[in-house]
């Protein structure tokens, strides 16, 4: 198989696009953390935000990591994606709760994530030899 699968690209797509809203999820929780008003709860207010800026930043970098190498990447590129897809579709329920309810539309895209990572021509892809480098 010299060609990635549909699948595969599919979930590549997903990575980018999950990667590029926790960016912008990141900077907008850590301009929130900056405007606060700090009160009686306000510097534990400010530091529950940035600590889930932080964690967005983290899921971020990885996905787009992960999305990167999956051209070439071997079988811990998949697992990496697949670990992904169950972190956002775990977190996204508890998001919706916390925050907004559109935050919940991760889980969606995390199930599809696993699922895309999961079918037999992904596995099969990130299963396949390579050459060694030079």
């Amino acid at each position: 198989m010299t060609r990635m699968p549909v699948t595969a690209r599919y979930a590549r797509v997903l990575l980018v696009g999950l990667g590029l809203s926790g960016v912008a999820a990141s900077a907008r929780l850590t301009a929130a953390a900056a405007a606060f008003e700090s009160g009686a709860l306000g510097m534990l207010v400010v530091g529950m935000l940035l600590l889930a800026a932080a964690a967005c930043a983290a899921l971020a970098v990885t996905s787009l990591v992960l999305s990167a190498r999956f051209a070439n990447g071997g079988g811990a590129v998949r697992r990496g994606a697949v670990a992904v897809g169950w972190v956002i579709t775990l977190g996204g329920p508890v998001a919706a709760l916390a925050h907004h309810f559109a935050w919940g539309a991760g889980a969606a895209l995390g199930v599809l994530l696993v699922a895309l990572s999961n079918k037999a021509a992904t596995r099969e892809w990130f299963g396949r030899a390579r050459p060694l480098p030079a």
